[in-house]
């Protein structure tokens, strides 16, 4: 499926970024998994078509309770959303959010899933355990490098 997608995947990431680091996040190419204390959202970014992108969410929302039901006996429901840049009308299949109000959808809500679940789900995702989602860098604009500096050249200043 390729759907062009106008929402800046950056601005879903940044959001992201700034959770609580006993979350999890999770990437699948264009898509995040997102599970907190509040529930397990899979978020894929806006575009042309709502509708293919309703379907899309709610597709991997589906394959990653499946791939979670492999692994635990309890499985959290998973919501499906669209992260969009402008409000949008409701969709059956998911979700549909607007960029600025994603942390609200995230956070806001009765706690339904524990700390030692959160762990559990965590260690799932790093393990690469979750059929294709891998846990996501939150770090934003942090990059380390690994490299031996380079030795000074002599140069006509060092003569």
């Amino acid at each position: 499926m390729s759907l062009t997608h106008p929402t800046p995947l950056h601005g879903i990431d940044d959001i992201l970024a700034e959770l609580p680091r006993d979350w999890v996040v999770g990437m699948l190419g264009q898509a995040r998994l997102v599970i907190g204390p509040c529930g397990a959202f899979v978020l894929v970014p806006g575009g042309v078509d709502l509708t293919a992108e309703a379907e899309w969410a709610q597709g991997l929302a589906s394959h990653t309770r499946t791939a979670l039901a492999g692994h635990v006996s309890w499985v959290p429901f998973i919501d499906a959303a669209i992260v969009t840049t402008t409000d949008h009308p409701a969709l059956a299949e998911a979700v549909v959010v607007p960029v600025d109000l994603l942390g609200e959808l995230l956070i806001e809500g009765p706690p339904v899933i524990d700390e030692t679940a959160l762990a559990l789900l965590r260690d799932l995702l790093v393990a690469g355990s979750l059929d294709g989602w891998r846990e996501a860098n939150r770090e934003v604009d942090v990059s380390i490098d690994l490299c031996e500096p380079n030795p000074p050249s002599v140069t006509r200043a060092h003569l």
